[in-house]
């Protein structure tokens, strides 16, 4: 029968008339980000121990990380830069670090004229972030807590490689781990 289409389509238009609005008025409200969203991503130093472990596994090669060694065996980062014209925000950067110092979640309104101003640099790296952890109650996008800046930090001056990467109390990634001695003694078996 003709016209039966669109007198489905007006009950429809009718039927969500008297329904609340499901659209946000973007400039003055912000919807929230979920925490595994592919957005802008935000890298905080306080973490970075300098492995370089997100820019190894960056299929773009838009992630250059520069570190020095310094006299305790700790590395640092000279020059942490990210070229979001290159990024194509799959997150292999975010799954690799194993500090989690690169993490997505950054603001999705990041849009630019200039197409230069989306290489970033460590210093307009950390204005974002800091930007981030101001704006979100001092916590990471991933929903943990960041130290406030009056806190020391967590990975400044630690070891990443070298002497003192591996201590014996606290292991590799930060957190207590039990860890048992085990001697180098040889089996010492006869033929």
């Amino acid at each position: 029968m003709f016209g039966t289409g669109i007198a489905r389509g007006m009950l429809l238009t009718l039927r969500h008339i008297f329904k609340k609005p499901f659209t946000f008025q973007f400039p003055e409200e912000h919807r929230s980000v979920p925490v595994d969203a592919r957005t802008n991503l935000l890298w905080f130093e306080e973490r970075c121990t300098g492995c370089s472990t997100c820019a190894q596994a960056c299929p773009d090669g838009c992630i250059l990380v520069e570190t020095s060694p310094s006299q305790d065996g700790t590395l640092n980062v000279e020059r942490y830069e990210i070229d979001f014209r290159l990024c194509m925000y799959c997150g292999l950067c975010v799954e690799a670090c194993p500090y989690e110092a690169i993490q997505a979640g950054g603001p999705y309104d990041d849009a630019a004229y200039d197409f230069n101003e989306l290489y970033r640099d460590k210093h307009k790296l950390n204005l974002m972030a800091h930007d981030h952890l101001r704006t979100h109650e001092w916590k990471y996008p991933n929903g943990m807590p960041a130290p406030q800046p009056q806190e020391k930090s967590m990975h400044l001056g630690k070891a990443a490689r070298g002497v003192g990467a591996f201590n014996d109390e606290v292991g590799l990634g930060g957190a207590s781990i039990p860890l048992r001695r085990v001697d180098d003694k040889r089996d010492q078996r006869g033929p």
